[in-house]
């Protein structure tokens, strides 16, 4: 477990948590979750991002998110142009999603919002949709998802540590208990 936090303080320090250098902060956090959780053997925590309601840029300067923005903007494009389906564009996007996140974890609504954009980009491409309700159905699912896993988190049960030591004698014990 030291190798683990020796590494992880290494790439935090650095803050160059991808092989293409450049990473920020938010992005070696990410990768001190997936190593630290990796080494105990549970799954990781990161998701990737999903396919925006329109195209924009996720503001990220990993190399692998800045060619997920690339492949939404240039799917939106050809998609608006004709010269492909809508629902190519959600299947392009997320299976270059999958090639570049193999590590992602999709528990908190991405494989439901993927469903969910599949669905209306079948609509999409038969006419009985416009791009201003695919966009505001699209915002109204990812609105719908981020409440639920909000809720999910609130209602989650609390773990409380408590310790209680001997603050008096052997003799004449008086125990204290701190609990966090």
């Amino acid at each position: 477990m030291k190798s683990v936090a020796l590494v992880a303080s290494v790439l935090l320090l650095t803050g160059c948590a991808n092989s293409g250098g450049g990473g920020s902060l938010f992005d070696a956090i990410n990768d001190l979750d997936t190593i630290t959780r990796a080494a105990v053997g549970l799954p990781s925590n990161y998701q990737a991002p999903t396919l925006a309601a329109s195209p924009t840029s996720s503001g990220c300067n990993t190399n692998k998110c800045r060619e997920l923005d690339a492949v939404e903007a240039r799917g939106y494009e050809l998609a608006r142009a004709g010269q492909i389906k809508w629902i190519q564009l959600v299947d392009w996007f997320y299976s270059r999603r999958a090639e570049l996140y193999p590590e992602t974890n999709d528990q908190f609504g991405a494989s439901e919002l993927r469903a969910y954009q599949r669905m209306l980009a079948e609509q999409m491409d038969t006419g009985r949709l416009t791009e201003s309700q695919w966009v505001y159905l699209i915002e109204k699912k990812n609105s719908e998802i981020n409440t639920r896993n909000q809720t999910l988190s609130n209602s989650a049960p609390r773990t409380t540590n408590c310790t209680t030591t001997n603050a008096g004698t052997p003799a004449f014990p008086r125990y204290e208990t701190s609990c966090r």
